[in-house]
């Protein structure tokens, strides 16, 4: 009988029971937690970060058991039991800063009162934390797992405000576990943003970033390996239902959901996410895009429109993809770090790291969004246009073509018409990428500049943009 796949499954405990898939990660945590104590790990939405939390949970508690078949359990890990403080972020209060603090404090209480502890008479969160560990710490060292940390900020990137007096409550509270560190067995920090440590972890410096390090590459996410062990009996049910080929399941399994690459090394990673749903639906879909994709992402890029242009051909390094400030956030930081885009090379002699869409899923999604958010038009309407663009193109067509951009052109609102010519370069450059056609931008000649060309099967269609501003 077939293990069940873990389609919005983060309990460890409930995956393990519940006779579920769990990919076995359980050698990188040996090894992270053997080598090193305080951990921070960023990783987009959807990609394990709760399950990873949870895991640690029942690992620093002792329960051996959920563990039996795993790595770990054949290893040399002596299964001490320690007390643990685990807080999920995203589950508090984050509308205010008062809000955040409360529920924080009601949130430490209850965890307390788990362990038979009163600390309702500490006057703030990091003081109820600190009565908390002191008291549990006079049996054995204390473990704290944080998730989605930074929640109470990107959730409120549109009101700025409130996350900036939300960062200053986060803030103070890592400032009071650095005074912790006696008392503590370990910490992990888990988040989609790594905001630089002068605005949130200034308090919490000795945190070991995981972020870009290739220990932890394969940490969250599924490898080829593991697709190939723990998902064969799947992949064989989805081929022989559409009367096709293993290989043929595989290969647009890995152009759609593969290609997350997290540091220096070439190993990647599959969208954890969107490959379950896939194997559940035996269906090709956008399906880790369109689970939630934030709206302040495609408001932020309205803002930034030119963000995208030549961030393929860019270079970064280790601490322009690293961090992030609340009031300055770099368009690329915050599109690799959401994963929209991921590391397509890397450079060992200067250091640097290159950008680009990780796969098919996100390419062709994120395109489309972006592309109707600045039309005024749904993803829907997109997808029909386009479909028309592409058609006229391979017709030779165009009329059709130029009168079908006018239409997309006419639905921008007034308010977004952004009076540099360089706007509507960048907007025929996502329309052409999203059509698929080869694309060169400004190429010189010996007659002068090109704007733009498209090139097509039989065709190539040269561009010129001249933007003319109204008479007032």
């Amino acid at each position: 009988m077939m293990k069940k796949l873990p389609i919005d499954v983060s309990t460890f405990s409930t995956m393990i029971n519940g006779n579920y898939t769990y990919v076995d990660k359980t050698q990188y945590i040996y090894n992270l937690i053997e080598s090193g104590r305080f951990y921070f790990l960023s990783r987009p939405r959807r990609f394990g970060k709760s399950l990873l939390i949870s895991t640690l949970k029942e690992l620093f508690l002792g329960n051996k058991d959920l563990f039996k078949g795993l790595w770990i359990d054949s290893s040399d890990y002596t299964w001490q039991q320690h007390p643990v403080i685990h807080l999920n972020f995203s589950d508090l209060d984050i509308e205010t800063s008062p809000e955040l603090k409360i529920s924080l404090s009601w949130e430490l209480e209850s965890i307390a009162q788990e362990y038979g502890i009163d600390v309702s008479d500490a006057p703030s969160a990091g003081s109820k934390l600190k009565k908390l560990v002191k008291e549990l710490a006079k049996k054995s060292p204390v473990v704290i797992l944080i998730d989605e940390y930074d929640y109470p900020l990107i959730n409120n990137l549109s009101k700025i405000t409130v996350a900036q007096a939300n960062r200053d409550v986060l803030k103070n509270f890592f400032s009071v576990i650095k005074s912790l560190d006696a008392y503590l067995k370990a910490i992990f920090v888990t988040g989609v943003t790594k905001f630089s440590k002068t605005s949130i972890f200034s308090g919490l410096n000795n945190l070991n970033d995981l972020t870009l390090a290739p220990e932890s590459s394969e940490l969250l996410g599924y490898t080829q390996a593991e697709i190939e062990s723990y998902f064969t009996q799947y992949i064989d049910n989805f081929a022989h239902k559409k009367e096709n080929r293993h290989i043929a399941v595989m290969q647009e399994m890995k152009t759609w959901y593969n290609g997350y690459r997290f540091s220096r090394t070439e190993a990647t990673v599959y969208n954890p996410f969107s490959v379950l749903y896939y194997l559940k639906n035996q269906e090709r879909a956008n399906y880790w895009f369109e689970s939630g994709t934030p709206s302040f992402l495609v408001e932020f890029l309205r803002k930034h429109y030119d963000a995208l242009e030549g961030i393929e051909q860019a270079e970064f390094s280790t601490t322009g993809l690293g961090t992030v400030d609340l009031e300055d956030i770099p368009p690329t930081t915050l599109l690799f770090q959401t994963g929209y885009f991921t590391i397509s090379d890397y450079d060992s002699a200067t250091k640097k790291y290159k950008l680009g869409y990780p796969n098919e899923e996100v390419r062709d999604s994120f395109q489309k969004y972006l592309l109707a958010a600045f039309s005024n038009k749904n993803v829907t309407e997109i997808e029909k246009t386009t479909s028309q663009l592409v058609l006229a193109l391979k017709e030779d067509n165009v009329l059709l073509f130029c009168e079908l951009l006018q239409s997309l052109l006419a639905h921008i609102p007034y308010q977004l018409h952004i009076a540099q010519e360089r706007y509507y370069h960048s907007l025929f450059q996502l329309i052409g990428k999203l059509l698929g056609f080869d694309i060169q931008s400004e190429i010189s000649t010996d007659k002068g500049r090109i704007d733009l060309v498209f090139s097509t099967v039989g065709h190539v269609y040269l561009f010129e943009l001249k933007f003319k501003v109204s008479a007032a």
